[in-house]
């Protein structure tokens, strides 16, 4: 696939660093809440039968893949991810649960994919919105990809999801000052910056790239005090607030000492009884109709 510019890679266009260690921490618990929260990592909705071969597209210290790989011995999982400390881990993790039906791979998804064509029946991408720049045609080159190394009648499937919406005063003014400079950094499909907009356009690019028959399902995670997952997001918040700062006080919309003092006054909200608080995702799929 040639560029006929340049085309930011994976690692230039995410917005907290892929090889740190506490972002591996975050995203190993963030994908067993996701995981959670779809009913498991196959929607029921979903033929499982002629799905053999897997690929885990930014698969990260690869939750997901592994948890596929125990429930399902007979399928072959394969994981991609930009970042090589991510991917020692989840050969690690694979060796030492003996999940010998897992393959994980270092590779940058924003280039041509390093596998044959109609390699795969299902093709599980979650949570990229991060890095995938709105004024670039990365993903419709990226979806084309997939539809590449797809099968016939594969499935394609995209999870991804709008910002956590809450109650708090501090928390939602930190909301928002993230939101307002992943827009300016050009991450977003939202005309403002008040949301990522991404979900809405998932439909669209599975549309776009040939895909038919395509569906999709709506849910929401409860991050309220008292929820079964609200432990889980104040960790979550403690980290990825923490890694975004440098991107909002890059854009100027807000000084270091303001930023901080906001973090430290929204995990102090995120704690207390009366928070209240969702986090909305959307996941579509469709066949590959090539």
């Amino acid at each position: 696939m040639a560029d006929l510019e340049h085309t930011p890679s994976q690692g230039e266009a995410y917005y907290t660093d892929p090889e740190s260690a506490s972002e591996m921490a975050r995203l190993t618990k963030q994908a067993r809440l996701l995981t959670r929260a779809m009913g498991g990592p196959l929607d029921e909705a979903i033929d499982q039968v002629d799905i053999i071969d897997v690929l885990d597209v930014a698969c990260g210290p690869g939750e997901w893949a592994l948890e596929m790989a125990a429930l399902y011995p007979n399928k072959q999982i394969t994981g991609v991810d930009i970042s090589q400390l991510m991917i020692e881990y989840a050969r690690f993790q694979a060796s030492q649960r003996s999940l010998f039906n897992t393959h994980f791979h270092t590779m940058d998804i924003l280039q041509s994919l390093d596998f044959q064509a109609d390699s795969f029946d299902f093709i599980n991408v979650r949570l990229i919105a991060s890095f995938m720049f709105r004024s670039s045609d990365n993903w419709p080159r990226f979806l084309q990809e997939c539809v590449r190394v797809a099968r016939p009648g594969g499935i394609i499937r995209l999870t991804d999801c709008e910002w956590f919406i809450s109650n708090s005063p501090k928390t939602e003014t930190l909301f928002g000052l993230c939101t307002r400079a992943i827009h300016l950094s050009g991450n977003t499909f939202s005309q403002d910056g008040r949301q990522l907009a991404i979900t809405p356009m998932l439909k669209r690019f599975l549309r776009n790239a040939g895909c038919r028959n395509v569906q999709h399902k709506a849910f929401a995670v409860d991050c309220s005090a008292g929820s079964d997952s609200h432990q889980s997001f104040y960790e979550d918040m403690q980290v990825f607030l923490k890694l975004l700062q440098p991107l909002v006080i890059h854009t100027g919309i807000a000084s270091k000492d303001e930023v901080e003092s906001l973090y430290t006054q929204a995990l102090e909200e995120i704690k207390m009884d009366n928070f209240n608080c969702l986090w909305y995702y959307l996941t579509t799929w469709g066949e590959n109709a090539k």
